[in-house]
């Protein structure tokens, strides 16, 4: 029997409690994917973030994550709580204020990371890779089913889909607040189509500074509702510069994402794109962090 340290790390917010908790696992460069999967369950959030050496010369480390029941190639808010938690530690050379880099291996490929440390505030920014976005696939009717929405509260435009993952605009922010989707419904309009999760978005929002309100269903990976889907932002900061959302965009642009709201975990997710040829080329998410809770688990492997 040895132990682990663990933490649990609210991110995209900076009041305790709000925002989307992740669990984050520090030094798991010994322990078995199987063990990683059993530890995430018992944690039971949304995502776990387990921090590994590289297996790649041109990483500073590899991440994994997993939710309760899999593991995943992306999480944005693990990622910001993982580098939370590094930078509170001093860890990865993070020990004075100052602007760090790092690049990570996932998945998803090798993804650049960016962290502010300041007196009293972490910020930290990761880059995306591009989205492969197809248009116009899935039929509204399909979405009034699952989503319980009527059809006039569609946008009109057709919903798309990356990564696995359906994006549905509507058009006012009270309709996001009072959907209340079937989930074995949606799990098996997900399943029957290989897709993992619907994005419902609305550029209605509460805030003024922000862009875009979103909710994030992914119930055939355990997480009937994610608090505040950073990697979300990414497809989402596409398809609103290529819908005319983002006015006066030339070659920068950097706006907010809202999410978590409507179940009482307000998170707030920064975004940068940059544009050519009247093109997005780059995403890249931020957001701060706030650890809530750390100790250690016992692993019995």
């Amino acid at each position: 029997m040895r132990k682990i340290k663990v933490k649990t790390v609210d991110a995209f917010t900076l009041t305790p409690n709000t925002g989307n908790p992740a669990g984050v696992v520090l030094d798991a460069s010994e322990l078995s994917t199987v063990m990683m999967q059993k530890i995430a369950r018992e944690i039971n959030l949304s995502e776990t973030a387990f921090v590994c050496k590289p297996t790649k010369s041109d990483a500073d480390i590899q991440l994994r994550w997993f939710t309760p029941t899999t593991e995943v190639d992306l999480c944005g808010h693990a990622t910001i709580a993982t580098f939370h938690a590094l930078a509170q530690d001093g860890l990865l050379g993070m020990k004075d204020v100052g602007e760090y880099n790092f690049k990570i291996e996932t998945a998803s490929g090798i993804l650049p990371v960016e962290v502010i440390k300041e007196t009293g505030r972490i910020t930290i920014w990761f880059g995306l890779k591009h989205p492969v976005i197809d248009q116009g696939v899935q039929p509204k009717v399909e979405m009034i089913r699952v989503l319980d929405i009527n059809p006039g509260e569609f946008e009109n435009r057709a919903a798309d889909v990356c990564d696995k993952n359906l994006y549905v605009q509507v058009k006012r922010l009270h309709t996001l607040f009072n959907m209340k989707p079937n989930f074995t419904t949606m799990s098996y309009f997900l399943s029957s189509r290989n897709l993992e999760g619907i994005c419902v978005y609305a550029t209605e929002t509460v805030e003024r500074d922000s862009k875009v309100h979103s909710r994030f269903f992914a119930p055939t990976i355990g997480i009937n509702e994610d608090p505040v889907t950073g990697s979300a932002h990414g497809p989402l900061a596409y398809l609103l510069y290529e819908n005319g959302y983002l006015e006066h965009a030339e070659t920068f642009y950097e706006f907010q994402g809202e999410q978590g709201d409507v179940i009482g975990r307000k998170g707030r997710v920064r975004v940068q794109i940059e544009i050519s040829g009247h093109k997005v080329t780059s995403v890249r998410i931020g957001g701060n962090a706030i650890t809530v809770m750390e100790g250690e688990m016992q692993i019995h492997e």
